[in-house]
C-alpha cells in the first residue's frame, strides 16, 4: 500500500472512531432495561450506567486534551482505542451491577481521550484545504453513532441479549485499533506540568460529587450533603480557574463575551433535553408500553436521523441568514417537543412518541451548527481554540447535568427499588422530567430573544 493511501485509510479510521462514544451512550440506552432485569439493578442504578459514563468523560476531557498537547496525542489515542475496546467487552461478561458501574465510568474517561484527539488528529494528518471536509465527515459519524445505535442495539438486545451491545463495540473498537497500531507513528514526549492537578482533581471530585449527590436523594441525609459538596467544590473550581494563567477552564472568557456566554447557556440547556430524553424514552417504551428493544431502537432513530439531514442544511443556511433565527427556530421546536412530551401517559401510541422526537430532532439540528457559528464568531482569532474547548465543554455539561436530573428524579421515586416493582409509575417521573426541560427550554428560548446578538442562545 503506498504512503498516500496508507494516510487516507489513517484518516478514515480516526473518522469511523467518532462512531464510538454515541453509540456506547445511545445504544446503552435501548440495553438498560435487560440489562436491569438480568442483573437485578434498582432504577438509580440504571440510571448511574448512563450518567457514569457522561461522569468520565466531562471528568476527564479538558485534562486530557491538555495532555495530549503538551505530549503524543497519536500515543493517547491508541490507548483510548484499546482501552474503550477491551472495557467494552469486559462489560460483556460481568454479572454483577457495581462492576459495570465501575467500568462504565473508565468507558467515559476512554471516551474523552477520543474526543480530545480525535479533531487534532485530523489537522495533523489532513492538508488545510480539505480540513473541512474532513470534519464534516468526523461529524457525520457521530450523528451515524446518535442514529444507528438504537438500530443496532434493539437488533442485538433482541437476538443475542444486552452484553451483545458491549461485545460489538468491543469489536468494532479493536479493530481500529489494530489498523491504527500499524499506521500511526507515536513520538512520546515528556510533558512538563501541563495539567494544573488541583484543578483536574477538583474537576473529577465535583462530578463524581454531584451524581451520587442527586442518585442518594432519597436518604434525606446523604443525598443533599453530596450534592451540596459537589456545588460547592464547582464553585471552589470556578474561583481557581479565574486566578489561574493557564486555567483547564478558561472562565474570564466567558465574562468578556457576552454574546459567547449567551450561546453557551442555550447550547448547555438544549444538550440536557435532547441527550436524557433518548434515556428516558428507551425505558418508557419497553417498559412502560410494553414494546421490544429492536422496535424501541427503530422509535428513538427518529430524532437522530433528522438531526444528521437537519443539521448541514441548517449550517449552510447560517452562512447566509442570521444564525441567531434559525438557531431561534430550533430552539422552539425542541420546546415544542418537550410540551408535546408531557402529555405522554401509560398508553400513549408509537404516534405520539414519534412526534415528540421528529420535533426534538428538527429543532436540535436547526440550532447545532448555527449556534456554534456564533460561538466561534463571537471571538477573536487568536481566541477560536479556546471557544472550541467551551463548546465542547458545554455540550458534556449540558448532556451530564440532563441524566442528573433524571436521576435525581428515580431516586426521589422508586429509593434504590427496580423499575420492575412499579413500571407504570415510569409515565409519572417521564412527564415530570419532560415539564422541567419545557421550563429549561422555554428559559433558553427567552435569553435568546432578550440577548441581542446571540443565536438563540
Amino acid at each position: 500500500m503506498t504512503a498516500k493511501r496508507e494516510g487516507r485509510l489513517l484518516v478514515g479510521v480516526i473518522i469511523a472512531s467518532q462512531f464510538a462514544p454515541p453509540f456506547m451512550f445511545s445504544g446503552v440506552a435501548v440495553a438498560v432495561p435487560t440489562m436491569g432485569e438480568e442483573l437485578s439493578m434498582s432504577a438509580t442504578a440504571l440510571g448511574l450506567v448512563e450518567t457514569l459514563f457522561l461522569a468520565g468523560s466531562v471528568a476527564f476531557l479538558l485534562p486530557l486534551g491538555r495532555l495530549a498537547d503538551a505530549t503524543d496525542r497519536g500515543r493517547l489515542y491508541k490507548l483510548g482505542l484499546l482501552a474503550f475496546g477491551l472495557s467494552s467487552a469486559l462489560i460483556g461478561v460481568l454479572a454483577a451491577s457495581l462492576p459495570v458501574l465501575l467500568v462504565r465510568f473508565f468507558q467515559g474517561a476512554c471516551s474523552a481521550v477520543l474526543s480530545a484527539t480525535g479533531a487534532a488528529l485530523l489537522a495533523d494528518l489532513v492538508p488545510a484545504e480539505r480540513r473541512g471536509r474532513a470534519y464534516g465527515a468526523s461529524i457525520g459519524t457521530i450523528y451515524a453513532g446518535l442514529t444507528l445505535g438504537p438500530i443496532l442495539a434493539g437488533v442485538l438486545v433482541d437476538t443475542w441479549g444486552w452484553r451483545a451491545v458491549f461485545f460489538f463495540g468491543g469489536g468494532l473498537l479493536l479493530l481500529m485499533y489494530a489498523m491504527v497500531e500499524t499506521m500511526l507513528p507515536s513520538s512520546w514526549r515528556r510533558p512538563g506540568r501541563v495539567v494544573h492537578l488541583p484543578s483536574a482533581a477538583l474537576v473529577l471530585g465535583a462530578v463524581l460529587l454531584l451524581v451520587f449527590g442527586t442518585a442518594n436523594m432519597a436518604d434525606l441525609r446523604l443525598g443533599p450533603a453530596l450534592l451540596a459538596a459537589g456545588i460547592l467544590t464547582t464553585v471552589v473550581f470556578v474561583i481557581l480557574q479565574r486566578r489561574l494563567e493557564r486555567p483547564l477552564l478558561d472562565v474570564r472568557a466567558l465574562v468578556r463575551h457576552r454574546v459567547l456566554r449567551t450561546a453557551l447557556l442555550v447550547q448547555l440547556l438544549l444538550y440536557m433535553s435532547a441527550f436524557c430524553s433518548v434515556f428516558m424514552l428507551s425505558i418508557y417504551l419497553q417498559t412502560s408500553l410494553g414494546h421490544p428493544a429492536q422496535t424501541a431502537g427503530m422509535v428513538l432513530s427518529v430524532g437522530a436521523v433528522l438531526m444528521a439531514v437537519t443539521a448541514p442544511l441548517a449550517g449552510a443556511l447560517a452562512d447566509r441568514l442570521r444564525p441567531r433565527v434559525i438557531a431561534s427556530v430550533g430552539v422552539a421546536l425542541v420546546l415544542i417537543s418537550s410540551i408535546i412530551a408531557t402529555q405522554l401517559g401509560p398508553s400513549s401510541s408509537l404516534t405520539h412518541v414519534i412526534a415528540v422526537l421528529i420535533f426534538q430532532g428538527l429543532g436540535f439540528g436547526l440550532f447545532s451548527s448555527p449556534n456554534m457559528t456564533i460561538v466561534m464568531n463571537s471571538v477573536e482569532q487568536h481566541e477560536l481554540s479556546m471557544a472550541s474547548a467551551l463548546g465542547a465543554k458545554s455540550r458534556s455539561l449540558g448532556m451530564i447535568s440532563g441524566m442528573l436530573v433524571t436521576s435525581l428524579l428515580i431516586s426521589l421515586h422508586y429509593r434504590g427499588r427496580p423499575l420492575s416493582a412499579d413500571p407504570q409509575a415510569f409515565v409519572t417521573i417521564l412527564v415530570t422530567c419532560f415539564t422541567v426541560l419545557t421550563v429549561l427550554d422555554a428559559l433558553a428560548l427567552l435569553a435568546g430573544v432578550v440577548s441581542r446578538g446571540s443565536p438563540a442562545a
